[in-house]
């Protein structure tokens, strides 16, 4: 169950985000086959009543949307959702059948099997209440002084309590075959640290709402006076976790900044990040902690660092004591009573994102065990679902993105040759990870306890702790994988040059061994395209054929580079997400960027493929017309509003209704496939295109 933090997942760039959420099913048990029925793409779906020249999202999707409304239990859905149910319900099904306690179950099953039984056994939560967080409590109330915090900082960071700053290893950005340590912003309680400074009413009602949840967690703790809730016990406490998160956040850098790799790598001694700070003992911190020895590292944020000294300073040793007791009531909330459980939803699912239920808890069971032992349940899926056909028709049209993407940079006009050589070796370059990882993860330190739910998460974040720390000062293993294949996500890594596609995408609606061609091209083809040109996007650029961060361009071509991507910009920039919020066309540039070289090369590999022959329609549609739909077809959605806000945000991802109309209106593929005329809204008048 561990605790999703604000530590940097250094330039892991995802297609998209779930943000864990799930679709209400009955508690029977339903087959897979039933959950997958209608993810295929159907000539059915489009509503022939819009006009596609007009609104090609709508065209595609509004049918779709209207028959899959939000789920109450959810903020959103869409067809990645639906692919990441019907992997829910095998993975329930591995789970169920792991946990029953017989003669002759493996390891890995006792593991898997016992830590999903623990979750699910409520009945045993309720009856052990908060007795396991007694321990961590006792060891706050006896902090004697601010001088202690390191030593307390470093068992709750073991236990996976994200408090003041996070603590971890990464590739070494000028040097990425080398994993270091690295120190980062973190201990904030909202997603992001503009949620404590924005000014508008909602963002202001927002704050309102938080402090009044961190009050009623503490009066369900029994920090009350009996005094009334404003000024009683509970509501004081309160004010503080939020006086210490503010100031932290102070010193955070917000997402668009984060998306900058200069901004995040200052490579520093481990005295210079002593300097920052110096009365927090670094020296005990790392010491205790168990990472192995260094004398440098990434301090990704040095201004967090130089803050947290003095917020450490600002705030006496007893509002430490209440902002540590906050944060681990706050990360424990999975393996506490369902009173915990219903109010962490009234405010961080209904208000924050707009849900209306809280999730199964077979569903929330299923993905804290994939969470916290993903490769072991990973190991399983991937023997019942995932074939080697699947794997080679996907080698297969990696190659033929490759190819096309490399005609493409050829054929640009505005790069010179010298930078085109150096893009055509990083090009080349790009390995491929496809369907499951071959280096399986070990999890034989890991011990869990049936019927210790808390515990066996605590022993869990440790463990997966500890992985991480020890590869501190080790070359870089690229077989190690950065998720568990049953994900619904496909990822580029710019520090190692590679993209990973997992099993759980590789299904309908994204690829479908039983669609054609063309569908097939417009959709998995487009995204595979799409992480390819992650490689050229304004971050990835940024990284050379080994993936560290060096200037490879001439000065003219990255001028060049910057004023198309600019158009890119400020054409998402002035669409609508919802009320009166636009897209932050530069938090989302490099997925736009993405999305727009993605689509564009795929046609390309597609048109090659039909090299010689012109395939017949299908429904009455033409290759192209199924090509661009089948681009459409991935990205079909519904938001709450809430939710849609919050990712404004934080999401570097624009909503699909931008993705699909944004990028097909750059394309004159698109028009003359479509037959739009020169002035209909899904043509637009100053196209943008880099790649």
């Amino acid at each position: 169950m561990r605790n999703l933090s604000m530590l940097l997942i250094v330039f892991t760039v995802l297609v998209a985000l779930s943000f864990a959420q799930e679709k209400p099913a009955p508690e029977s048990q339903k087959p897979a086959s039933d959950v997958r029925s209608d993810v295929r793409f159907s000539a059915d779906l489009l509503d022939k009543s819009i006009d596609p020249c007009n609104d090609f999202y709508a065209f595609a999707c509004s049918k779709w949307k209207a028959a899959n409304p939000i789920p109450p239990d959810r903020s959103s859905w869409g067809r990645f959702n639906e692919l990441q149910e019907r992997g829910e319900y095998i993975v329930r099904d591995i789970l169920e059948k792991a946990s029953a306690e017989r003669p002759g179950r493996s390891a890995s099953e006792q593991k898997i099997g016992d830590y999903y039984a623990s979750c699910m056994d409520e009945s045993a939560i309720e009856k052990t209440g908060i007795k396991p967080l007694q321990a961590d409590f006792d060891s706050i109330a006896a902090l004697k002084s601010k001088a202690d915090l390191p030593r307390e900082i470093v068992r709750l960071h073991r236990e996976g309590v994200d408090v003041l700053f996070g603590f971890d290893s990464g590739s070494d950005f000028k040097n990425a075959s080398q994993i270091i340590a690295q120190v980062d912003q973190g201990g904030l309680g909202l997603p992001d640290r503009d949620y404590y400074f924005k000014d508008d009413p909602k963002s202001v009602e927002l704050r309102r709402k938080y402090v009044e949840h961190v009050a009623k967690m503490f009066v369900l703790l029994g920090d009350t006076d009996g005094k009334a809730d404003s000024e009683g016990q509970a509501a004081i406490e309160a004010k503080t976790v939020m006086a210490i998160e503010t100031a932290l956040a102070k010193g955070a850098l917000d997402q668009t900044s984060r998306r900058d790799p200069e901004k995040i790598y200052h490579k520093l001694t481990d005295k210079e990040l002593a300097a920052l700070s110096p009365s927090f003992d670094w020296t005990v911190y790392f010491e205790g902690v168990g990472a192995p020895r260094f004398d440098s590292l990434n301090v990704i944020e040095p201004d967090f660092i130089k803050n947290m000294q003095e917020v450490i300073n600002a705030h006496s040793l007893q509002d430490w004591k209440i902002y540590l007791r906050w944060h681990v009531l706050h990360t424990a909330v999975p393996a506490l009573p369902m009173a915990f459980v219903n109010e962490n939803f009234e405010f961080f699912g209904k208000t924050l994102t707009g849900a209306k239920e809280l999730r199964p808890r077979w569903k929330r069971c299923v993905g804290y065990t994939d969470g916290d032992m993903g490769d072991l349940v990973g190991q399983i899926y991937v023997a019942q679902t995932f074939g080697a056909q699947g794997k080679e028709r996907t080698l297969a049209m990696v190659e033929a993105l490759e190819k096309a993407l490399g005609q493409d940079i050829e054929g640009v006009s505005w790069m010179s040759p010298e930078t085109k050589v150096q893009a055509m070796v990083k090009l080349h370059a790009i390995t491929n990870r496809i369907g499951y990882t071959d280096k399986w993860r070990d999890y034989s330190k890991l011990q869990i306890v049936r019927g210790d739910a808390l515990g066996n998460s605590q022993r869990a974040n440790l463990n997966d702790l500890n992985y991480r720390l020890d590869k501190i000062g080790t070359p870089l293993d690229k077989r190690e994988w950065p998720y568990p294949p049953m994900t619904v996500n496909a990822t580029y890594d710019p520090t190692q040059n590679n993209i990973t596609f997992p099993a759980g995408i590789l299904q309908p609606p994204f690829y479908d061994n039983r669609a054609d061609d063309a569908l097939n091209f417009g959709g998995i083809g487009a995204v595979i395209g799409h992480e390819l040109t992650h490689g050229f996007d304004d971050q990835g650029s940024q990284f050379d054929a080994n993936g560290n961060l060096r200037d490879w361009w001439t000065a003219s071509d990255k001028k060049q580079f910057q004023e198309r991507t600019s158009c890119i910009r400020d054409q998402y920039g002035n669409f609508v997400a919802v009320d009166d919020l636009k897209v932050n066309g530069q938090l989302t540039l490099g997925e736009n960027t993405a999305d727009n070289g993605g689509l564009r090369i795929a046609y390309i590999a597609m048109l090659a493929t039909f090299a010689g022959k012109e395939p017949a329609p299908i429904d009455g549609l033409t290759a192209e017309q199924r090509f661009f739909l089948g681009w459409a077809n991935v990205w079909c959605q519904n938001r709450t509003d809430a939710y849609q806000r919050m990712l404004v945000t934080i999401d570097p991802h624009s909503p699909g209704k931008d993705r699909v109309n944004g990028t097909v209106s750059n394309m004159p593929e698109f028009r003359e496939a479509y037959h739009c005329a020169a002035n209909a809204p899904m043509v637009n008048q100053n196209a943008c295109r880099v790649w």
